[in-house]
């Protein structure tokens, strides 16, 4: 059972600060309390005594009888702490701190809220906020909050009070209500995760809402909880969240606001899509998301039917099918068949259905058309865009036929297994019949792209379910069973000689250990060593100066291509020597690497880094220009099974160039996938690894080759 309980659930309430001046917290909280028809008991806790809205009121908590289950607290920070030592004395289950000026403000609200933390940690109080606009429960009738909130299918966290003021503000013209409702502020002690996890269990959430400025980690473990959390939760509820601080600019803020550090916007990304978290960018879009899950059957594909009373919508909608990754097949010769019956020969059929002019002759075509559209099996869904609700400006006659279509309409979605949207440009005026169809479970939309954008949504949502499955049940790739006690001895002798970047000798037996296909390589110590090295390998060969004072090789001359003689390895090891002396004259150089020239391919990159949220992720891209100026990579949090793996590899705008670009054969992606499988595993179970870096990685027909390889290590 989630910990949670008792802040959704309490049987008693008891409000510290509370009022009876209505320009103060302590008065809007117990006014929201005792109107909303709390179940349960309030104590008013006030130092000024007398009666609060008919409620006796008590001098400190202790005076409270019997037990409190949570406490609301509104006070200034200079006297919260004696506060939290009674509510721990109390017996408190949990605490809504509401008050601000902590974290948010620098370092001395930070050693408040250490103080907090360790005094709650005490009593196994859980602490919501500080800095925070409190919670809401349907199922209590709980509004402890100074927001005016009502019941309804969707649940909402958020770290911004007045983004809870705008959400909630347009929710109220959708008739859009909650589950449960929090704002977590500053995430002292909750966090995220733990009202996933709450929210996983609630019957009553059809779609649970994030509004996300950052996760505040004590450690990496905090962010990898709530991809845990999410994963949980979406398998059975759809979860959809804005998160801001895109921008670097965006992120500062962000950042000043609620204390939250801002790690790789990129790696958040990935983190979202990989919890099975459907991002979107605007309130707005939030709340179309909310208002589709709600009300609208689940989406099992992306061929969408388009119905339409203007070529001009139909061809718009159709475009931003393709935008919002939806297709919009012709329909097949059956349904076109019978549409024919239905409409006249100069209506366009194939999709969109364009009723051209037809409905001022029957209206009821709308009805007959989708009801063709919802029982053809190739059709996973259903867009209508258009003048729907204006026919009524006509006539009276024609306001009546729109509300018996639209009631007909209802019925048949209601009976339909599949999900309907709608746009009309007279949304916003709501006519009577788009009211009715609203209500009765079909979201309408005043914007063709935000009907096409939500009904996306809604088969991403399919989508998601299935790749959580799969990558649960998800195969690894191959990797030796005792790969840790090798790569630990490695690690151990690094460690022991001060070091924590591996030169290239060791990051490749570390390679090697986890089963990754390395070529021999051999370390020279003297030229005659080096010309000996070459005449076992032959052929052409790659000389390298090893040291682990030099990262960088190219920069300092450090690498010799094309050695195909033994004088050749002579004179190379020389050079090699000289240029790393020259480079760094201090450097501390073990030798010289001698190994096989590799054959070419596609040059990739294969790599991780240590992300200050979710801790070690792994990364794919293309080498060359498209990671060093294009940026044109894929994150995973790490570990990530066979199934992510390959939709990272296929994520890189560039896929083109390994699929075979210009006739030249596609290249071994399977073989990219299961590189990129053992490279997040290698960091998640060596947590001393911080950074891995093959680059480059040739890309082939079959198989691959990791022609240089850098792992550093936690200082």
């Amino acid at each position: 059972m989630s910990d949670l309980v008792p802040l959704f659930q309490p049987k008693s309430v008891a409000l510290i600060g509370a009022s009876s001046n209505s320009k103060k917290y302590g008065y809007w909280t117990a006014k929201s309390l005792i109107e909303n028809g709390f179940e349960g008991d309030i104590h008013l806790v006030s130092r000024t005594g007398g009666e609060i809205f008919g409620h006796p009121t008590y001098p400190d908590i202790l005076s409270v009888p019997g037990d409190v289950d949570m406490a609301i607290i509104a006070i200034a920070p200079n006297h919260i702490l004696p506060v939290m030592e009674q509510c721990v004395e109390k017996g408190v289950k949990c605490a809504i701190v509401v008050s601000t000026g902590f974290g948010e403000t620098g370092p001395e609200g930070k050693e408040l809220e250490r103080k907090m933390l360790e005094i709650a940690r005490k009593g196994n109080m859980r602490v919501q906020g500080p800095n925070c606009m409190g919670t809401y429960s349907a199922v209590k009738s709980m509004n402890a909050s100074i927001i005016d909130l009502a019941p309804g299918p969707m649940s909402l966290v958020l770290q911004s009070g007045n983004f809870g003021i705008d959400i909630n503000f347009n929710a109220k013209s959708r008739n859009l209500g909650y589950s449960c409702w929090a704002t977590i502020g500053n995430q002292l002690d909750m966090r995220f995760h733990d009202f996933v996890e709450y929210i996983e269990a609630d019957d009553d959430t059809k779609v649970l809402l994030l509004y996300m400025e950052g996760l505040r980690v004590e450690s990496e473990e905090d962010g990898r909880k709530f991809i845990k959390a999410a994963q949980k939760t979406a398998a059975r509820v759809p979860i959809a969240a804005i998160k801001i601080g895109r921008s670097a600019a965006g992120a500062r803020a962000a950042a000043s606001h609620t204390g939250s550090l801002a790690g790789s916007e990129k790696v958040f990304d990935a983190a979202l899509r990989q919890a099975g978290v459907i991002r979107v960018d605007t309130p707005r879009q939030l709340l179309d998301a909310a208002e589709a899950f709600s009300k609208c059957k689940p989406a099992k594909g992306k061929r969408i039917a388009i119905l339409t009373d203007g070529g001009g919508h139909g061809v718009m909608a159709t475009d931003f099918a393709e935008r919002f990754n939806l297709g919009a097949p012709v329909l097949s010769e059956a349904t076109q068949d019978k549409l024919k019956e239905i409409l006249m020969p100069h209506c366009p059929i194939k999709n969109p259905v364009d009723l051209a002019g037809t409905p001022e002759a029957d209206m009821w075509v709308f009805d007959r058309c989708l009801d063709v559209l919802l029982k053809d099996p190739d059709v996973d869904g259903v867009v209508i865009v258009g003048l729907y609700g204006g026919y009524a400006d006509l006539s009276e006659e024609f306001r009546i036929l729109e509300m018996d279509v639209a009631k007909s309409m209802v019925e048949r979605i209601a009976a339909s297994d599949k999900p309907v949207v709608m746009h009309s440009i007279y949304q916003p005026q709501q006519p009577e019949c788009l009211k009715y169809i609203s209500e009765h479970g079909v979201p309408v939309f005043g914007e063709v792209d935000a009907a096409v954008r939500t009904m996306g949504v809604l088969a991403s949502y399919a989508d998601i379910k299935k790749s959580l499955r799969e990558e649960a049940d998800g195969e690894l790739a191959d990797m030796p069973h005792d790969r840790r006690e090798r790569v630990g001895a490695i690690i151990q002798a690094v460690r022991a000689s001060g070091r924590t970047n591996l030169v290239e000798t060791e990051a490749r037996n570390v390679l090697r250990c986890y089963g990754l296909n390395i070529d021999e390589d051999y370390l020279a110590t003297s030229a005659d060593e080096a010309a000996a090295f070459y005449k076992r390998i032959g052929g052409k060969a790659v000389m390298k100066i090893v040291s682990p004072d030099i990262l960088h090789k190219t920069d300092a001359g450090g690498v010799a291509l094309n050695i195909d003689s033994e004088a050749k390895a002579r004179e190379a090891y020389e050079q090699l020597v000289k240029n790393g002396r020259r480079y760094k004259s201090e450097a501390d150089i073990f030798g010289v690497m001698v190994t096989r020239m590799l054959p070419g391919g596609v040059e990739c990159i294969i790599g991780s880094s240590h992300d200050n949220t979710f801790g070690p992720t792994v990364m794919f891209g293309l080498g060359g220009i498209f990671v060093e100026i294009l940026k044109d990579v894929s994150f995973r949090v790490a570990p990530v099974n066979m199934p992510e793996c390959r939709k990272m590899i296929r994520e890189i705008k560039g896929l083109g160039m390994l699929q075979g670009a210009r006739g030249s054969k596609p290249c071994d992606l399977e073989a990219l996938a299961e590189t990129a499988c053992i490279i997040s595993h290698l960091v998640d179970e060596m947590k001393d690894v911080v950074e891995v870096d093959l680059n480059p990685v040739f890309a082939r027909e079959k198989g691959l080759s990791i022609a240089d390889a850098r792992i550093i290590l936690r200082s």
